[in-house]
């Protein structure tokens, strides 16, 4: 679970303290600062904690921190971009596969999806949904992929997926979509800086990327 409560205080030297409440006192915690790992597993055995750790000031950072009850080491979301998300799923037992389903919006809105046969039509402003990735069982009760393909996310869009699994006859299960919202970064910003032949004033404009 990500904590969205944390407390950045600099302590000068080059120390920065990070506090925050975690739901319950049996946790572990991890902290990552900008996708990478500083800490962790953390068992401060209380909801308040509070760790020191060691970044420069004089820019911006990412920190996150990850509550979980046993000691499996999370992901950080800055390792992992938006549009990039993993997807991840319960075994099944006897599944001789997995396959991954991806429904993409074309409005940027979630709509509603007509579930009738895989490789489904999808109504309202949604484009058809195709199996991007079949996954053969790997022995572990909880089964982890990368997306396989970069997700459109201009100016921010909604996808679904779905897994479903398959027996040793081809039969497919029929599970609930999933959504997921992506979003690329911000265009980067373009300086435009201007003349005025009477007066010598310079103007300046920032203007965004196309």
């Amino acid at each position: 679970m990500l904590v969205e409560n944390i407390l950045v205080r600099p302590l000068g030297n080059g120390q920065v303290s990070l506090s925050w409440t975690s739901a319950s006192d049996e946790v572990w915690s991890w902290i990552f600062l900008n996708g990478k790992l500083v800490c962790g597993p953390y068992m401060a055995e209380t909801k308040n904690r509070s760790v020191t750790i060691p970044v420069s000031t004089s820019g911006t950072f990412i920190a996150e921190v990850h509550d979980f009850e046993d000691e499996t080491v999370p992901t950080a979301i800055t390792e992992t971009p938006l549009v990039k998300p993993q997807i991840a799923w319960n075994a099944v037992e006897n599944a001789a596969a997995y396959r991954v389903y991806h429904t993409i919006f074309d409005n940027g809105q979630l709509a509603v999806a007509s579930q009738t046969a895989p490789g489904y039509a999808v109504a309202h402003e949604a484009t058809a949904t195709t199996m991007i990735a079949q996954v053969p069982p790997m022995g572990m009760d909880r089964m982890e992929i990368d997306c396989p393909q970069t997700l459109e996310g201009r100016n921010g869009r909604w996808h679904s997926f779905r897994v479903e699994s398959v027996d040793q006859f081809g039969n497919e299960s029929e599970n609930e979509v999933a959504t997921y919202f992506a979003a690329d970064l911000p265009p980067v910003p373009n300086l435009e800086i201007a003349r005025d032949t009477e007066t010598g004033r310079l103007s300046f404009r920032i203007r965004l990327g196309v």
